[in-house]
């Protein structure tokens, strides 16, 4: 055990100074600095959207349990407010990313910040945009504008920065500036703003024009379809850990929504039902019977096994602080808070446990499948379900499943722990420089 503690540390001092160069860099202070930005409307739409769907759909965990809406007064219109506070908190956050990203390397080059940002946010809209043919105003395209849309707005924000940083004048922003020094800053970035606005015009046209002509919402959908309806272990697999990779970066990955009456899944249910038995369906290796019942514990890449592992091993404040706000929506399979709040998101040191956690869970289920040690999961789970509950309610209460269930967990957090350590002693490095430079302005933006 010792020996394996100390190449871990081994291991670990070889990686930090790579890693440190990397934070260091302002193309990763600025992702840093703007996943901070909108984890607290991460948090707060989080929370809402739990509740949402828990307590106040019919079809919810909690609702199903107590069977509130036979008894809560005004049931059916609780969901209102919350449904606009989802819906205006985490469909928005890609607005939010774009203003940080470009506010945060505006400031970087000593760029008017305020209006970089506002101009990385527009810029957003304007290529979200969709265009109807009604005498009326258009939609937004929602993938661009929510949790999906975190990359694109990254890159927005990033093109608007280096605008104004290659066609904005510098200048000192004083504490408390005169009308006439903010008319100076706002006519010393309007060459950067056109610019910034002509390309997102551009670009906003240029992809209304390719998902006309290509149809390319059409062929995505159409995969995402083949995607969840694959019967083949090994296609089942390999999709899984395409989700992985393309949600690690903040994209959209195929096994992304959980689906429901899928023809597999019917199938496997009408087979249960009238075999009294789920044990010899026709489709046991699915995306529902292996990567939703045993891949997302806390989310994409099992990230409750991440705060596990921050409460058993962690020394870092911020950490268990995040960890603590990020318990409650992990266990209920939300990630958001802990994807932006670490961060994980675009964080190469979560890359291998984030696609291996859930891959390795899947091939415990496999083999436990295929040896007739459990049923696959068929029957119906309420909306909202914590994770680990999901193959036990799933296979009509079988107890192996739920005990596999809490296996998979603990393997997880041992996957987890030692990339835990190697993010933490990255932080730890940075504070010692911070504390050797003399706390320097620049040493405390790294």
């Amino acid at each position: 055990m010792d020996s394996v503690g100390i190449s871990e540390q081994r291991v670990i001092q070889r990686m930090v100074p790579t890693l440190l160069r990397l934070r260091k860099t302002n193309f990763y202070r600025v992702i840093q600095r703007t996943l901070m930005l909108t984890f607290p409307f991460i948090l707060i739409g989080t929370f809402s959207q739990i509740i949402q769907s828990t307590v106040l759909t019919k079809q919810g965990f909690f609702a199903s349990v107590f069977h509130l809406s036979k008894w809560v007064p005004y049931y059916k219109y609780l969901h209102y407010p919350f449904d606009n506070l989802t819906n205006l908190t985490l469909n928005s956050v890609a607005v939010i990313a774009a203003y940080g990203a470009a506010k945060y390397l505006a400031k970087l080059h000593n760029r008017d910040e305020q209006l970089a940002g506002l101009t990385g946010a527009v810029a957003l809209l304007i290529m979200a945009y969709q265009y109807t043919n009604q005498a009326q105003l258009g939609i937004f395209n929602a993938l661009m504008l929510g949790t999906n849309g975190l990359t694109g707005a990254l890159i927005t924000g990033g093109v608007t920065g280096l605008c104004f940083k290659w066609f904005g004048k510098p200048g000192d922003e004083p504490q408390a500036p005169h009308t006439t020094q903010i008319l100076q800053r706002t006519f010393g970035s309007l060459l950067p703003m056109l610019i910034v606005f002509l390309l997102a015009v551009v670009a906003s046209l240029g992809m209304h024009w390719l998902m006309v002509a290509s149809y390319s919402e059409e062929t995505w959908e159409a995969f995402q379809k083949f995607a969840t309806t694959s019967h083949s272990v090994w296609l089942t697999f390999g999709i899984a850990i395409l989700t992985l990779f393309l949600e690690i970066f903040g994209l959209f990955g195929p096994y992304q929504q959980l689906t429901s009456n899928t023809p597999a899944m019917n199938t496997n249910l009408n087979y249960a039902l009238a075999h009294h038995s789920a044990y010899n369906v026709p489709y046991p290796f699915t995306a529902d019977t292996l990567y939703h019942a045993f891949g997302t514990f806390g989310g994409t890449g099992m990230l409750l096994a991440l705060v596990i592992a921050i409460f058993i091993s962690s020394n870092n404040h911020n950490y268990h602080v995040v960890a603590r706000w990020g318990l409650l929506p992990a266990l209920f399979n939300s990630n958001g808070p802990i994807l932006t709040g670490l961060p994980v998101l675009y964080n190469p040191i979560y890359l291998i446990p984030f696609i291996l956690a859930p891959v390795v869970n899947m091939g415990i289920a496999a083999m436990a499948i295929a040896f007739h040690w459990m049923p696959p999961v068929v029957y119906p789970v309420p909306i909202g379900t914590p994770g680990p509950l999901i193959a036990f309610i799933g296979t009509n209460g079988n107890v192996v499943a739920l005990l596999l269930g809490v296996v998979c967990l603990i393997i997880s957090t041992a996957i987890y722990l030692p990339f835990m350590h190697l993010a933490e002693a990255i932080v730890n490095a940075a504070q010692v420089e911070v504390a050797r430079k003399g706390g320097n302005d620049h040493a405390k933006e790294s």
